[in-house]
């Protein structure tokens, strides 16, 4: 008797535990509000299920759950009890609208259809929350890569508007811009040389290309130009301020140097090339040289400000003298009893306008008088006189994508050049007789010109624009003459600026083909060593002179050694030791820059 009721009250208290599980247990889940989402999916996602217990965590993670989707802008998971203890879930959505259209805002130096370009969501597509970050970073990438900078400030449903999602973009823009440490330089030359206004999206290359520019003026120390950014004035704006420590632009300079025929000459220049701090440049020069000739004078004047179109208007006039042929038409050394030498007086007037960010047309004018002295005492043959006047009109396309001017890290140069021009030959002596030179003949010529610079090392900085860099730069020139040209006005190849080992002007004619490659390596930041190779030549021309011949067809020659360069108070300075394809060599002395 008492097993049997042990044994009825243990089948009692399991029936009473399996209905008190059974009361407690999910009995239905209603899933609402979903469209386009189905209840497959949504089914799959939340581990509320029929026939489980209720707990009220499980609850909460299947809400949460369903938010991480993304496709949802609300998400309601509760339950109610019934009467008999059970309980339903009911699963309320508001899913996100269909995308009918995504309304970009606050753009303006990136296109709307670049930016949708790079957004995953499309029209068509259930908006996904999930789905931002990843295009957000894709906008500002966009931006990053062209040098701008921006934020995403909004990227959801726009209220009141079913379908359209407002994508707001805040571009950070330019706050106030200024200069500091300028004494004599105008602030508003800096206006000129700092295309980056207030008000416009912030470009950082943009920017660094305008701390290059004030650089390359000539017109600072190098290495003393800084960029200070200061974005916390105001939210969305960066202020901009330039320091700059001014060096020394105007010089007096008296004493002795080579010109580049390698002869000493006795110099006078006085130069100012920012000339009541306004950007201005003036040059008097006076030099002499031991090879007789008489004096070599020239006044230049360049202003490259002249309008608000930044067009730069130079002039020049001048009365030198070119010692062509003293260095190898004479077989021994020249004195100033054997020495031929042409006198070039004239003047030019250039003008150049910016058509665009990096592109400029320029015309000029020019008109020179030559006149050949042969100091031999004897009637020589062994040079050419071609006197007369020259005047020629050119009009030229330049390209110009050099991070620095005055010292390219990086970028190319090209440019195109046409040039028609006249010429009247009243007296012709030594080696060429034709009379039929003699009287009015015209001539064009084309030249194209392209430069490239590579680095290996970064791009220059907005706070050292002017570092030093190792360098390898190629610069191509070829020119081609068609109608009747005298001798003076050929091509000529040859010597520091053109093909080095060989002597200046040592080859000539109506085409030129000149190629130079150089590795520039800085020991300090106004001294580099530099490798070069030249290979070039000039033909097509009048023909050989005292056994120097020349080649009517195209010919090319190889020149190659090693130069120095230096950045001094006189401005910059090349030596060049040049060996040519038979082995001799030669010193150039160049008072600038190569190329």
């Amino acid at each position: 008797m008492t097993k049997n009721l042990a044994a009825f009250a243990l089948l009692f208290l399991t029936s009473a535990a399996a209905i008190a599980q059974e009361a407690t247990n999910i009995k239905e889940v209603f899933i609402r509000g979903n469209k386009r989402v189905t209840v497959e999916t949504i089914s799959g996602i939340i581990r509320t299920k029929v026939g489980q217990p209720y707990i009220q965590e499980n609850l909460d993670r299947d809400k949460k759950a369903l938010e991480d989707l993304g496709f949802f802008s609300a998400v309601s998971v509760r339950a109610t009890p019934l009467e008999s203890g059970q309980y339903s879930v009911t699963v309320d959505l508001v899913e996100f609208p269909e995308i009918k259209e995504i309304r970009v805002t606050g753009n303006t130096v990136v296109t709307t259809e670049q930016i949708l370009a790079v957004v995953s969501l499309k029209p068509g597509d259930v908006f996904n929350a999930n789905a931002l970050a990843p295009s957000i970073r894709a906008i500002e990438k966009l931006y990053a890569d062209k040098s701008y900078f921006a934020q995403v400030l909004d990227f959801t449903p726009l209220e009141g508007s079913t379908g359209t999602i407002n994508l707001a973009i805040s571009e950070i823009k330019v706050g106030t811009i200024s200069v500091q440490g300028n004494v004599r330089t105008k602030d508003w030359v800096f206006k000129r040389l700092i295309k980056t206004r207030s008000g416009n999206a912030f470009n950082g290359e943009r920017w660094g290309k305008d701390l290059r520019r004030v650089a390359g003026s000539g017109w600072f120390e190098p290495g003393t130009i800084r960029s200070i950014e200061d974005p916390d004035r105001e939210v969305g704006k960066v202020d901009l301020t330039v320091e700059v420590k001014e060096g020394r632009t105007g010089r007096f300079d008296v004493g002795l140097q080579l010109d580049p025929q390698n002869s000493l000459a006795g110099v006078v220049r006085l130069s100012e090339n920012n000339l009541g701090g306004t950007g201005q440049g003036v040059t008097l020069d006076y030099l002499q040289t031991t090879q007789g000739g008489g004096a070599s004078v020239g006044l230049e004047y360049i202003n490259p400000f002249y309008d608000d179109k930044d067009t730069t208007v130079s002039v020049s006039v001048y009365s030198r003298v070119i010692y062509r042929f003293n260095n190898f038409f004479n077989s021994n050394t020249p004195t100033t009893d054997n020495s031929v030498f042409e006198r070039r007086a004239g003047g030019t007037l250039a003008l150049a306008r910016p058509i665009k960010e990096d592109l400029t047309f320029g015309i000029s004018g020019r008109y020179e008088s030559t006149k050949t002295f042969n100091g031999s005492t004897s009637t020589g043959t062994g040079f050419i006189q071609q006197d007369g006047t020259v005047s020629t009109i050119a009009f030229a396309l330049t390209s110009d994508k050099r991070d620095l001017v005055v010292d390219p890290s990086r970028g190319d140069f090209l440019r195109l050049e046409f040039e028609p021009g006249l010429t009247r030959i009243d007296r012709i002596g030594g080696a060429i007789t034709d009379t039929s030179l003699l009287g009015n003949s015209s001539f064009t010529k084309s030249a194209i010109e392209y430069r490239r610079y590579f680095t290996n090392q970064p791009a220059r900085g907005r706070n050292d624009p002017d570092a030093p860099r190792r360098v390898l730069a190629f610069r191509a020139r070829y020119g081609t003459i068609s109608g009747t040209v005298p001798f003076f006005e050929q091509y000529f190849a040859g010597g520091a600026n053109s093909i080095r080992g060989y002597d200046e002007d040592r080859f000539w004619g109506r085409q030129q083909l000149v190629t130079n490659l150089e590795y520039r390596y800085p020991v300090q930041r106004s001294f580099n060593i530099i490798g070069f190779a030249d290979y070039g030549g000039a033909w097509g021309g009048y023909g050989a002179i005292n056994n120097f011949s020349q080649s009517n067809k195209f010919k090319m020659h190889l020149g190659y050694g090693l130069g120095l360069a230096f950045r001094t108070p006189l401005g910059p300075i090349r030596i060049d030791f040049g060996f040519n394809e038979d082995g001799q060599s030669r010193t150039h002395f160049l008072i600038g820059t190569s190329f």
